[in-house]
């Protein structure tokens, strides 16, 4: 039963450095969240100009 005492804590201790690295890989993915979003807008405004563009030369 004593030795079982130990096991026990450091199962404690490996889920909770589990559950710390889980939670840093879901801060870390974030970034790329953010420049996916940058790079969508930066292609909608790189449309809209170029219609606005185009646009302008039509005429």
């Amino acid at each position: 039963m004593e030795d079982r005492a130990p096991d026990v804590s450091s199962s404690s201790v490996s889920q909770q450095s589990l559950s710390q690295s889980s939670a840093s890989k879901r801060f870390a993915g974030r970034g790329a969240w953010v420049l996916t979003a940058y790079g969508i807008c930066g292609l909608a405004l790189f449309g809209v100009l170029a219609y606005f563009f185009s646009d302008f030369i039509a005429h």
